[in-house]
């Protein structure tokens, strides 16, 4: 990314309040505020969702929080809620929200403003802060979501149909993603990776954490979210066919799951070779990953998911890690870095493949297109495409990942 002499301040619109446990979006914007500026957003909750938020044991940010000098969180005064079922409170609370934003960027003086859009539910900030560009950064294929009941399934395809009409430039998260939108000038900017800190997790010279010093060798794993998407039943049934495996579930675990999804992840715990360890910060999953032999991307292919651009992709791939996934759109690009798998014979097929083939070779050849496909690489495309459009010649340096993603 080459900095600009005068920086953008990139005013971002997303569905959760800045976490340290970092998806797509915190990932672009922590980036994206080491040469310009970033004030981060997050859209006003309803109170089904504060409830469903204290079940799960989440926090609920309100306050203002100074992330980095050039990045600020300010999620929406704690009182400013989502009304749908009056709508002229909503559209009042909305214009409050507009002035709690506009003041913030008032204070520090932050202009030459890029309006960034991660879901179509926060359409209607679209011109209500004097910006220049307004982006749409695609990272799910929101109408597919499973949770969602009929009637919000329509409202979101709407919103997001009229945001692509709206918006000035439109990024997907992958190819199979920007299939799916209509508009033919779509740019795919791809999940990416930090891959100096996955890269470390090659240095095998390190003693396992102490959860894993345990567990058998072989050790499988999924490395990330424990969410509705994954196959408990798979892991478990992985777990019962090959007892001299260990296999492993490294991530966040939601306080509450529906009924169905917890017993099919109490029945992965319950196996004897199978391990949980809970949510670690984002740079101490080298540590854990160093030690796994195979890694896998363990998601049932349910609704979005099926076009979804797995942030573990290249996590994996930095770390020098073969992978094992179901057949995602977007993993299919990568045929020789990825095993695809359907069946469970075919998981455990692939899976002890790689237990006998994998080297020292393939290792570097994983991490050699990881580095090509880092998020700075991703942050610099986006930086190019907003300086084209406003008709600013920037000096770019392109990278082989920027021309292959």
């Amino acid at each position: 990314m080459s900095a600009a002499a005068d920086p953008y301040t990139f005013v971002s619109f997303a569905w959760n309040p800045w976490s340290e446990v970092r998806q797509t979006f915190e990932h672009v914007m922590a980036r994206l505020a080491r040469e310009h500026r970033v004030l981060y957003c997050s859209r006003r909750f309803s109170w089904r969702t504060i409830y469903g938020k204290l079940l799960e044991r989440e926090p609920i940010g309100w306050r203002t929080r100074q992330v980095t000098p050039t990045l600020v969180d300010v999620p929406p005064w704690l009182w400013l809620r989502e009304t749908p079922r009056w709508p002229a409170l909503d559209h009042a609370l909305h214009k409050v929200h507009v002035a709690q934003v506009r003041s913030a960027l008032a204070r520090r003086g932050w202009d030459n403003r890029i309006l960034y859009i991660w879901h179509p539910d926060m359409l209607d900030m679209a011109g209500c802060l004097d910006e220049r560009l307004v982006c749409f950064h695609c990272y799910d294929y929101y109408p597919d979501y499973p949770w969602l009941p009929e009637d919000a399934r329509r409202k979101v395809a709407g919103q997001m149909k009229r945001l692509l009409d709206r918006a000035d430039l439109v990024f997907a998260a992958g190819h199979a993603m920007a299939a799916q939108l209509p508009r033919r000038d779509v740019h795919v900017v791809a999940n990416g990776v930090d891959y100096e800190l996955f890269a470390a997790a090659h240095d095998r010279g390190e003693p396992p954490p102490p959860e894993m010093a345990g567990m058998r060798r072989p050790i499988v794993a999924h490395i990330g979210r424990v969410q509705m998407e994954l196959d408990f039943h798979l892991l478990a049934e992985i777990a019962r066919r090959r007892r001299d495996w260990s296999v492993m579930l490294l991530g966040p675990v939601p306080g509450y799951m529906p009924p169905d999804r917890r017993v099919a992840f109490e029945e992965f715990r319950a196996e004897p070779n199978a391990y949980c360890v809970e949510g670690k910060p984002v740079a101490e999953l080298p540590r854990y990953l160093r030690h796994v032999d195979v890694a896998l991307m363990a998601y049932r292919v349910v609704g979005w998911v099926k076009t979804a651009s797995p942030l573990k992709l290249f996590e994996y791939l930095a770390a020098g890690k073969p992978c094992v996934a179901p057949p995602l759109d977007e993993l299919m690009r990568y045929p020789e870095y990825v095993s695809i798998a359907e069946t469970l014979d075919e998981w455990i097929a692939a899976i002890e493949h790689w237990l006998v083939n994998d080297s020292e070779d393939w290792a570097r050849k994983r991490m050699a297109l990881a580095k090509e496909n880092s998020w700075d690489a991703r942050c610099r495309q986006i930086v190019q495409l907003v300086d084209e459009r406003l008709g600013r010649r920037v000096p770019s340096r392109p990278t082989q990942g920027e021309a292959r993603a």
